[in-house]
């Protein structure tokens, strides 16, 4: 990267990439990279400006962001207006991310847990796949419980730290 705008482009795409990984719209990253650039308030007009999106746009998002929990909204006295702050931080962003993935595979070990006890009640015929089925789930299985695992203690970690 050769200028500082770059960086701030780069920036932007990165937490674009996060909201649309987390199913969130990208003009949610867009808002959420302008506030820790910016690391200040902003009105709707001062992010519309920085994002490029209409204020009627970022109005809509900044509703749905404080729904969401992701932003603070407050009236400034001085000016009359409400400005809006991020409310979390990379790290709340980061252990989100990490809770919806350990729900998902959490789920997805209880499908494989049904699907095993079926297979194990099967008789005679097929017994043989069968079993070379069954001791593949296991093996899923028991990965995924050991990554669950895993991340559950790093999601720990970022908590810790932002006691």
């Amino acid at each position: 990267m050769s200028t500082l705008q770059e960086a701030r482009k780069e920036f932007i795409h990165i937490y674009q990439t996060i909201a649309s990984r987390r199913g969130l719209p990208t003009v949610f990253g867009r808002i959420m990279a302008t506030f820790f650039l910016e690391e200040r308030e902003l009105s709707q007009k001062e992010i519309s400006d920085l994002t490029g999106y209409s204020v009627g746009s970022v109005s809509k998002s900044l509703n749905h962001m404080g729904l969401l929990g992701l932003i603070r909204k407050r009236k400034d006295l001085s000016t009359n207006r409400y400005v809006y702050s991020m409310n979390v931080d990379f790290k709340d962003l980061a252990a989100g991310g990490l809770q919806a993935w350990v729900a998902g595979a959490e789920m997805s070990l209880d499908e494989i847990r049904r699907l095993r006890q079926k297979l194990g009640s099967i008789q005679v015929r097929g017994k043989k796949d069968a079993a070379r089925l069954h001791a593949r789930l296991k093996d899923i299985e028991d990965n995924t419980e050991r990554l669950v695992g895993m991340i559950r203690g790093v999601i720990a970690q970022l908590k810790e730290r932002g006691a």
